[in-house]
C-alpha cells in the first residue's frame, strides 16, 4: 500500500506541471460484479448496488484540434449482493478503491454564444484507463463479515477501461461546469485460474473545470 501511495503522489506532482485546467467531479457509481466460481458457474441472482465516486485532477489541450487529455486520482466504492437458494446463503460485497485516471476526450460540438466567453457549450466523447487499488473491502456471508484485504479475488489491482459522453458549459472565463456518463469494466491485473471476478461500473457525475493561467482553448 505504501508503494501505491508513493506512485500516486509522484503522479500528482507530474500532472500539476502539465495541467492547464483543474477538475473536481463527484457522482453515482452504479456497479455490478461478474463472478465465476472454480467450476465456471455464475451466481444468477447477483445484483449490483449504487455507491459514489469522487475524482480530481488536471486537464490540458493537446496539439490535435479539439482533443484534450487528462490525468488525476479517484476514490470509488463498488458493491454487489446476492443469495444462493440451494444452501440458503446471503452474500454482500462492499469495496473501496483509489485509482489513477488517464483520459482523453474529443469535442464533437463546440459552440460560442458570446464574444467574451472562452467556449460556452461543448459536447464531447471520452475514454479512460484507470489502474485502481483496493483500500477497504468487506464481504458479508449471512451474519459473518470478512475482511477482503489480501483475499484472492481482490488482492491484485484492477484496470478499469471506460468510455462515455459529456456536456460542459462555460459559466465565465474561469469556471466551466460539466456532467458526464462513463461506463466500463474492471479487469484484475492477475486472476486465479479457478475463480474469475470482473467489476462493471456506470458512473454518472457532475463536476467543475477551473482554468489555470496557462489555459488556452482551440477556437
Amino acid at each position: 500500500m505504501k508503494k501505491n501511495l508513493i506512485i500516486i503522489l509522484l503522479s500528482i506532482s507530474t500532472l500539476y506541471t502539465m495541467g492547464q485546467q483543474v477538475y473536481f467531479e463527484t457522482g453515482v457509481a452504479v456497479s455490478a460484479f461478474d463472478y465465476k466460481n472454480s467450476q465456471g458457474e455464475t451466481i444468477d441472482n447477483l445484483f449490483g448496488s449504487n455507491n459514489f465516486f469522487v475524482q480530481s485532477g488536471f486537464r490540458a489541450v493537446s496539439s490535435i484540434y479539439r482533443m484534450n487529455y487528462s490525468a488525476g486520482i479517484s476514490y470509488a466504492s463498488y458493491g454487489a449482493r446476492g443469495s444462493d437458494s440451494l444452501v440458503g446463503n446471503y452474500f454482500d460485497w462492499d469495496v473501496d478503491y483509489i485509482g489513477i485516471d488517464l483520459g482523453m476526450d474529443y469535442e464533437l460540438i463546440k459552440k460560442r454564444f458570446t464574444r467574451r466567453s472562452v467556449s460556452d457549450f461543448n459536447v464531447y466523447i471520452k475514454t479512460t484507463l484507470s489502474p485502481e487499488f483496493l483500500v477497504h473491502g468487506t464481504q458479508t456471508i449471512n451474519h459473518d463479515v470478512y475482511n477482503l484485504i489480501g483475499a484472492e479475488q481482490f488482492k491484485y489491482p484492477y484496470l478499469f477501461v471506460r468510455g462515455g459522453i459529456g456536456v460542459c458549459y462555460s459559466v465565465n472565463k474561469l469556471i466551466t461546469v460539466y456532467t458526464e456518463y462513463m461506463g466500463g469494466k474492471g479487469f484484475p491485473f492477475k486472476a486465479s485460474d479457478q475463480e474469475k471476478l470482473r467489476i462493471n461500473s456506470h458512473n454518472i457525475g457532475i463536476g467543475l473545470y477551473i482554468n489555470l493561467p496557462s489555459y488556452r482553448s482551440w477556437k
